[in-house]
């Protein structure tokens, strides 16, 4: 795992539920306003037409002719308080009425229609538009009354302001209350994660803090807490285990080995030495495996990361390609480097240095004669530096990639060559200690074991 990167605010669950909330209130807010909006309207519009019909109903029944109509509609103008009248021709003249209608619009209009200044119509002043019902006589004359709607467009111009105003006050409250509801939020998870970092990095004393409110992330806590001390006694038990297998195991082995040693000195027979020797080698072979798993589970526990410091990474790896050159020139193989100058990692360098021999070891020990190894170490990103080390022995099969980290496994191919299992599961481990990532790939033929580790910026004092 690499370094972990902090969460944005607005990328927080608790933001995107109080957005959500504040999307449904503007929803809510919306549905509110159409049914004012539509009752409002409808109140107003339903007055208007009342005016109208009573106006327009008022002139039919005092004309009776052609003659009478128009003088109903001049007297009913003179007349007027606020109410607009217009009589027209069949071709769309006005004959009477203080309605300036364009010939287009008296032909056009039919039935019940709101007009303003927008439709080309010279209104007074305080006239804004007009709403009235256009009525065809029998004598193919077009009679118009209209009355002042204003207030309409009035209420249409309300409803509006108030809605955006409406509005954008939900959102902008939505917003910044998703903004303090994930800031509180983000601010108790952040404190989880500081802590469960600072468990990872071996510091097995830390504990979640509580607020003291007994919401719902106390209860979280306590139970992580009580959780994280059942874990730190248990490993407090695995390794006073670990340290008792090492007094009451180890130094047995070691005084066998002695005593092995001291009886082979003590006879000349050729059979009994080799049956000694094999004993020894047995016992190395056990002490190696043991101390193996000693440093695995030590590297696992993560107590080591207290001791990190800024490691010149170029420098100890042009170290192990000296000293492994010769090496591998023993076994009629090449090893080659390309490395970059100036990688620096914060870790530990006898666990680095330990990681890159048992890969380079590995190559070696499996690879035939004749074969390559190649050392490459570069900046592949801004923060993190990538050592790939390749070569073109048997390699291992993809569908192996993942089992061959853990412990005790080893390839069918190479059971005749001596290893435990453990080396790759030390590089796991350590890596893993590193927060860095391993990928094993195939090298067309052979194997590539690339490593991808956090950068240091300048080395430590």
């Amino acid at each position: 795992m690499l370094r972990d990167a902090v969460t944005p605010i607005t990328r927080t669950s608790s933001f995107r539920l109080a957005l959500q909330s504040a999307a449904l209130s503007v929803f809510g807010a919306i549905i509110v306003f159409a049914i004012i909006y539509r009752a409002s309207e409808t109140t107003v519009r339903s007055a208007l037409e009342a005016t109208v019909t009573s106006e327009q109903a008022d002139v039919i029944s005092d004309a009776q002719d052609d003659a009478s109509i128009l003088k109903a509609v001049q007297v009913a103008t003179a007349e007027s308080d606020g109410t607009f009248y217009a009589l027209t021709s069949p071709d769309g003249t006005i004959l009477a009425g203080n309605l300036p209608l364009s010939p287009q619009a008296t032909r056009t209009w039919n039935g019940w229609r709101t007009m303003g200044r927008d439709d080309g119509l010279s209104l007074p002043p305080h006239v804004t538009a007009i709403h009235g019902l256009a009525t065809k006589l029998q004598n193919g004359k077009v009679l118009v009354v209209a009355e002042n709607a204003s207030a309409l467009e009035a209420l249409n111009e309300l409803i509006r302001n108030a809605f955006l105003a409406v509005f954008g006050t939900i959102l902008a409250i939505g917003f910044a209350g998703g903004l303090f509801i994930a800031r509180q939020t983000l601010t108790r998870v952040e404190s989880m994660s500081k802590t469960s970092h600072d468990i990872m990095e071996g510091d097995l004393t830390r504990r979640i803090p509580l607020n003291g409110t007994g919401d719902e992330f106390d209860r979280l806590a306590t139970n992580l807490n009580a959780m994280l001390d059942r874990i730190e006694v248990l490993m407090e038990n695995l390794q006073q285990v670990s340290n008792d297998i090492a007094h009451d195991l180890r130094s047995p082995l070691a005084r066998l080995r002695e005593h092995l040693e001291l009886a082979r000195h003590h006879t000349h027979e050729p059979e009994t030495q080799t049956a000694f020797d094999e004993g020894i080698a047995q016992v190395d072979s056990a002490l190696s495996i043991f101390s193996a798993l000693l440093r695995i589970a030590e590297v696992e526990a993560g107590a080591r990361r207290r001791d990190f410091t800024v490691v010149d990474l170029s420098s100890l790896l042009h170290d192990l390609v000296e000293t492994f050159e010769t090496v591998a020139e023993s076994e009629s193989m090449t090893l080659t480097a390309a490395i970059a100058d100036g990688l620096l990692v914060v870790g530990d360098r006898n666990l680095l240095a330990q990681m890159f021999v048992n890969i380079i070891e590995n190559s070696i020990r499996h690879s035939p004669a004749g074969s390559s190894i190649f050392i490459e170490a570069e900046i592949r990103h801004p923060d993190h530096v990538e050592i790939v080390i390749s070569d073109n022995g048997p390699g291992i099969p993809p569908e192996e990639y993942t089992r061959v980290l853990q412990r005790f496994v080893r390839m069918d191919a190479s059971r005749h060559s001596p290893g435990t299992g453990l080396g790759l599961a030390l590089v796991a481990a350590v890596v893993e200690l590193h927060n860095g990532k391993i990928d094993l790939r195939t090298n067309n033929p052979g194997l590539r074991v690339s490593i991808l580790l956090n950068g240091a910026s300048e080395p430590k004092a």
